[in-house]
């Protein structure tokens, strides 16, 4: 419409049924108000049977267009105090990444949402306002105790591995092992210490316990092999202390080699738990049959 031009009543009242008709309704109401002042410049102090009619029909639509904006208000009003229920609901959320995602969200959507006319909408923002104000302030406490919380655990694993260093200094296998598995189930309990130091950690600490788990590999295949040694040996003066008992000759030569014999079985050392009892078994039953035999034909 040309803004100086006038428009008589029957182009008044075909502009405002087309603006009652129009789907862009921000843009109809912001016409209404010139088309109001429009009609009131064509009014007169006698109308007539023709104007009263074309009253009717205007203010028709005027009213058709006021009722559209009543529903479109209460419309934005009830879509926002559905965004601000939204918006409690993502205080539960327990994934802050997912709620901070949730909630920038609604706020983009309350931007677009449109006026539910300026005392609602501000008492509307205040109610939205507080719950986000909330959320946030959670996350930051979150956020703080989980920062907290990395710092106890990092403070944690760090001495864990010093731990883990002395028990590689330790000389006994079985304590060091015993000790070195409590130490990975204290780890586990730790919790995390985040991402930026949690790789690092386990690395060192994982370094310390396989330099361990080698040093004890070696340790008792070392120890396998003296054992398998010492029971050869052992194997050996059974073999010698059988023969004497089966020679029998018992002159004190013989009496001096056999129990020259125990002297070497102390000097070998043990065999091991698997070897040491049965062997000792065979040598002490041939000692004593030995002597035994002594006392009748010696």
């Amino acid at each position: 419409m040309e803004a100086n031009k006038l428009l008589t009543k029957d182009e008044l009242v075909k502009r405002a049924k087309e603006l009652s008709e129009s789907d862009n309704l921000g843009k109809a109401l912001a016409e209404v108000r010139n088309l109001r002042k429009q009609w009131r410049k064509t009014g007169s102090e006698e109308e007539s049977l023709y104007d009263k009619e074309m009253s009717e029909k205007f203010y028709g639509y005027l009213d058709i267009l006021n009722a559209k904006e009543s529903e479109a208000v209460l419309s934005v009003e009830e879509n926002k105090k559905a965004l601000i229920e939204k918006a409690k609901g993502i205080l539960n959320e327990k994934s802050y990444k997912k709620a901070t995602t949730a909630m920038n969200e609604l706020m983009d959507e309350w931007k677009t949402s449109g006026s539910a006319g300026r005392e609602t909408d501000d008492a509307l923002w205040a109610e939205f306002k507080a719950v986000r104000d909330e959320f946030f302030a959670n996350r930051k406490a979150y956020y703080n105790n989980l920062t907290e919380g990395f710092k106890k655990s990092r403070e944690a694993k760090e001495a864990l591995i010093e731990k883990a260093k002395e028990i590689n200094a330790m000389e006994n296998m079985k304590e060091a092992g015993n000790a070195m598995n409590a130490l990975m189930e204290e780890w586990k309990k730790a919790g995390s210490a985040g991402r930026e130091h949690e790789e690092e950690l386990w690395k060192l600490f994982s370094e310390e316990r396989k330099a361990f788990f080698k040093k004890r590999n070696a340790y008792y295949d070392g120890l396998k092999e003296m054992f398998a040694k010492r029971t050869q040996a052992k194997k050996e003066i059974i073999a010698e202390a059988k023969m004497l008992l089966a020679r029998g000759e018992f002159t004190d030569e013989e009496v001096s080699a056999i129990k020259g014999l125990r002297a070497k079985w102390k000097e070998v050392g043990s065999a091991g738990k698997e070897n040491e009892d049965t062997l000792w078994n065979e040598f002490n039953s041939i000692l004593n049959k030995y002597f035994e035999n002594m006392k009748y034909y010696g």
